[in-house]
């Protein structure tokens, strides 16, 4: 019992000395700050902060250190001392792995997170002189694709997370693309998703030639203002998309919009005035006269014919005869070589109180063409948010809005691409009144010939848009940690196309009637997510829960007019002008419904778990088929917070170990293929509009799934100085859904169905971010990453007997190029070779049959092998220069596909590399003979552009942006304004590669290539 007492004795000043100890947490500018957890680093106790900032944490030593944490905060530590009630000011995150990250349906740090998301901030995209905000990620995001079609304003983007899942590449149905991430701007999935928005072909969205064009359309994310957007994410692994359920199985890419401020009783104005030029690339040098003529005449001779002026006559060749042969014109730089000029300008107005703020944007954007005419991308963008909180901070509302018009007027016809195709001694097109000629010395172009390549300039052509996007979000904190909230949202996209050939745009030869195209293709979404979180801490462990649901309805409807036979140019805008009219309409509708749930658990800041599910419902499916269920687990462990971890790696600041694992499923198949539809008849009968089949009843149609799995570890070095992330992923996806081809005699091309066919997409993901310098004035980061990525269809039953079988192979990737063995033009007869099934090399290899690959071989996959970027950022006192790379290593599509989609030695003239060709037996050559003829010349030629020998090398280095600023710092004080930057910013500046072609990522001979553009701006603040 002494012994007793004197314990007590000795442990009664730490009772005494026990207390406890209350307290309020705040922002830097007074607003109190709930969910702060405060940690008691001692004994390991925590406690949470109330909406109010508050809380209470008993039993707390005089001696003890407590540690204030939150999202988007720096943390710090208190030692308590003699304090009862201590007030916490936080500062707001420095640290990278502190910074706010969006993910579905919350917000996060890089710290807790353990799915693999990217985020692209504001400062990231400022500088860069782009219109399309896609343009801003390129090459910023490991695991993430994203590559211009065409060089010209408007064009569309391709866009692609992780690789391609699905077995029918690039192929659109209804309107719906395959393998595209889901795209939401705050809250609201984008009604057009990537889909093009023009119905007709123009300019700006077609290259010239078949073969490999790779040309898109009009981007739909041309109205959203890169200005107003505050953050992308790119959400890639199931933890991170599975919240999504069907909808995310590609990835997610969430677009959030600027806020208001929060400086109470400051208004701020911010101006952004930008203005550059554009010009064309490098590009491939075409024949000059003498090349192109010499050209003409061997290919004549090589078949035995004399030049003539008899139309259509194999010999035909007003070229040779009738043009001057001593006249050049480099019709490329003629088309192709002006100077196209931008003006982008954008202004804010933001303040606020403590309870409420708001943002109010507008900008304008113009881009010209590169080519003669009055022609431009023009948009105009206005946006607003409206941020508000009661006074207890109990009930919070935000509404935003985005709406853009924006109108392009390219050209009515792709034609003039041609350009790069006109012999160079083709004669003047025009007249001294500057009217079109049709024909040269009583020879008429077009027939036999090229076209007048000016016709263009009469045509007329236009696409105008309307982007609205709008949300409300409403929360109210019911009981301390929970709180219901409710998302309303609306999303819609407005075309309106014309396309108009006057007869002054007409060859007389063919009729000078004029006709018109009118088009409106409407996208439409709603959605309404009500939402309700609980938030709590109870000792050590961090509980977060989520439980919503989702409705969501999209429509798109579309309607073509064409009209013909007008008696006057002047009435070719009006349809009801037209003599003869016609009209075709569609529309599809698409409900999708959902519940979701996800639980979030963190355990002294240590061991994170998270798990998500949704049960998603799809009108694409038939009664039974519905409805599926999918969900998703991700775990992480923070090395860095075990102590005996922490003093074994103490060169570590940060290490955390994660995965995920998770399924999501798919159903991008096109809306009402499981019902069987009929569709009126183009042409009627005795009067009758008949009605033709479309699709069987298939019943049995239902989810596809996909198979996520990562593991990844992230690892902090030097104080957060070095930052590396790594990622290692394989995701399958099953149960494709497909439209199986079938012979058009069975009354249909082709069956929607499910097929028991297995896609694999597995790869490393890296990426490392630095502050290599930051002393005095001087701060220097760098910021790079890699992705190595690999397809492969693993499984495909009954591909041998499949119309498949020309398509794909199993254990190759599903972008797997098929065609002729090449083996180079024999020196004896001049032809093309090729290596057949049984090793000979012949001239005239079999075609692939249906089931039958024949002389078929696999040489190579378009997928990239890797692909990534490199950034640098110098800061230098008042000096700011960022230089950003980015890379891919790749096969593609080289510029013969297309020269050899005709025939060289027909009147088209050819890049200027080709006069290294075939002449006479003995020489040693990669172009065979020339001919003008339809025989075995022609032939070759055909085999040729489904072979190896028109693939190679397109990998490249981008210098994709460089911007130099600079503040203005004494002027401004005097001027009493807040910010004054200059700068010079250049985009696409040159390119590293050994492609044979204009440009390896657009892969265009007869296009346009990514375009040279340097701007000069000015950014003021008020």
């Amino acid at each position: 019992m002494r012994h007793l007492l004197k314990l007590l004795f000795i442990l009664f000043p730490l009772w005494a000395s026990a207390q406890q100890i209350v307290g309020s947490v705040a922002d830097q500018e007074g607003i109190p700050l709930m969910r702060i957890t405060v940690k008691n680093i001692s004994t390991g106790q925590m406690s949470i902060t109330d909406d109010r900032g508050r809380f209470l944490i008993k039993g707390v030593h005089r001696s003890a250190i407590l540690r204030f944490t939150g999202t988007g905060y720096e943390a710090q530590e208190v030692l308590v001392n003699e304090l009862r009630d201590i007030r916490v000011v936080l500062k707001k995150a420095v640290s990278v792995l502190d910074e706010v990250q969006v993910i579905g349906y919350g917000t996060t740090t890089q710290r807790y997170n353990v799915g693999s998301v990217t985020t692209v901030r504001a400062e990231d995209i400022a500088d860069q002189p782009i219109s399309n905000p896609l343009a801003a990620l390129q090459g910023r995001v490991p695991g993430l694709v994203v590559a211009n079609t065409s060089g010209l304003p408007g064009a569309a983007f391709t866009v692609q997370v992780r690789g391609q899942n699905s077995l029918r590449a690039n192929i659109q149905e209804q309107g719906v693309p395959l393998d595209n991430p889901l795209f939401i701007i705050d809250g609201v999935p984008f009604a057009p998703q990537n889909n093009n928005l023009n119905l007709f072909r123009s300019i700006a969205t077609q290259g010239i030639g078949s073969g490999n064009t790779n040309s898109g359309g009009i981007s739909p994310f041309n109205g959203i203002n890169p200005a107003d957007i505050e953050s992308i994410e790119v959400l890639r692994d199931a933890d991170a998309t599975a919240i999504y359920g069907a909808r995310g199985g590609n990835g997610v890419i969430l677009i959030t919009t600027k806020r208001g401020g929060n400086e109470e009783g400051k208004t701020s104005f911010v101006m952004d005035a930008v203005s550059g030029v554009s010009v064309i690339g490098k590009t491939m040098r075409m024949m000059n006269t003498k090349e192109y003529l010499a050209m003409r005449s061997e290919a004549l001779e090589n078949e035995n014919l004399s030049p003539n002026l008899t139309i259509l006559d194999e010999g035909y060749a007003p070229d040779l005869l009738l043009f001057d042969q001593n006249r050049y014109t480099d019709w490329k730089d003629y088309f192709m070589g002006n100077t196209a000029h931008n003006t982008i300008v954008n202004m804010s107005l933001s303040g606020g109180a403590r309870t409420t703020n708001f943002r109010i944007g507008a900008g304008f954007n113009r881009n010209t063409f590169i080519f003669p005419g009055d022609y431009s991308d023009n948009r105009g963008s206005l946006s607003w948010n409206l941020n508000h909180s009661s006074i207890d901070q109990k009930f919070h509302v935000n509404m935003s809005a985005l709406y853009a018009y924006n109108k392009n007027n390219s050209s009515g016809t792709p034609d003039l691409l041609s350009a790069y195709r006109l012999p160079p001694n083709f004669p003047e097109f025009i007249d001294a009144e500057g009217k079109l000629l049709w024909e040269y010395k009583g020879v008429p172009f077009g027939v036999g010939s090229t076209d007048n390549p000016l016709s263009y300039l009469r045509n007329q052509y236009s696409i105008s848009n309307t982007t609205l996007n709008s949300n409300l979000m409403m929360s109210y904190e019911i009981l301390k940690g929970l709180v219901f909230k409710t998302s309303l949202g609306y999303n819609s996209v407005d075309g309106k196309e014309y396309k108009g050939v006057p007869r002054a745009a007409k060859n007389p030869v063919f009729g000078t009637t004029a006709t018109a195209s009118f088009g409106t293709n409407e996208w439409e979404t709603w959605i309404v997510e009500p939402q309700l979180t609980y938030y709590t801490a109870i000792g050590k462990s961090n509980l977060d829960f989520l439980a919503g649901a989702t409705l969501q309805r999209q429509r798109n409807g579309r309607v073509e007019m064409s009209g013909s036979g007008y008696s006057n140019d002047d009435l070719i805008e009006s349809i009801s002008a037209a003599a003869v009219r016609n009209v075709t309409d569609g529309s599809s509708q698409y409900s999708y419904a959902a519940a979701f749930g996800r639980m979030n658990y963190r355990w002294g800041n240590k061991y994170i778990a998270n798990v998500s599910i949704r049960r998603d419902g799809s009108s694409r499916f038939g009664p039974g088929k519905q409805y599926g269920t999918f969900g998703a687990l991700g775990v992480g462990w923070l090395l860095t917070e075990e102590r005996f971890l922490k003093d074994m790696l103490s060169f570590l600041s940060f290490g955390k170990l994660r995965g995920s694992y998770g399924v999501t499923g798919s159903d991008a198949i096109g809306d009402y293929l499981y019902l069987p539809r009929w569709a009126s008849s183009t042409y009627p009968y005795d009067g009758e509009t008949g009605y033709l089949p479309q699709n069987l009843y298939n019943p049995k149609l239902h989810w596809a799934t996909t198979k996520k799995m990562e593991v990844g570890l992230d690892l902090a070095f030097l104080q957060d100085r070095i930052l590396m992330n790594t990622s290692y992923y394989n995701n399958r996806s099953g149960n494709q859904l497909i439209t199986y081809s079938i012979p058009a005699i069975a009354g249909f091309n082709t069956v929607p169905q499910n097929w028991n066919a297995t896609v694999e997409n597995k790869g490393l993901e890296v990426a490392i971010t630095s502050k290599n310098i930051e002393t005095g004035g001087l701060k220097w980061t760098t910021s790079f990453n890699i992705t190595f990525p690999k397809n492969k269809l693993v499984s495909f039953p009954g591909i041998e007997s499949s119309s498949y079988n020309t398509r794909y192979v199993v254990g190759k990737s599903v972008n797997t190029v098929l065609g002729f063995d090449y083996v180079g033009v024999n020196s004896t007869s001049g032809l093309f070779e090729f290596r057949k099934e049984d090793g000979a090399v012949s001239s005239a290899p079999e075609m692939p049959s249906y089931g039958r690959l024949n002389d078929y071989v696999a040489f190579g996959s378009l997928d990239p092998k890797y692909y990534g970027g490199l950034l640098n950022s110098i800061r230098y006192k008042k000096i700011s220069l960022d230089v950003h790379f980015d890379f891919r290593k790749q096969i593609g599509a080289n510029y013969l596909q297309q020269v050899y989609a005709s025939m060289p030695g027909m009147a088209f003239n050819v890049p200027a590399s080709m006069v290294d060709r075939w002449r006479q037996p003995g020489d040693v050559s990669d172009f065979q003979r020339l001919s003008t003829a339809y025989g075995e010349v022609f032939d070759t030629s055909r085999f040729f552009k489904n072979s190896s020998g028109t693939y190679g090398d397109a990998s490249y280095i981008k210098c994709r942006h460089i911007a130099i600023g600079y503040d203005v710092g004494g002027v401004t004080q005097k001027l009493k304004i807040r910010g004054l930057r200059l700068y010079v910013a250049a985009q696409n500046l040159f390119t590293i590669s050994n492609y044979a072609g204009n440009d390896p990522e657009t892969q265009m001979l007869y296009g346009v290539p990514v375009l040279r553009t340097v701007t000069g701006g000015i950014q003021l603040s008020l």
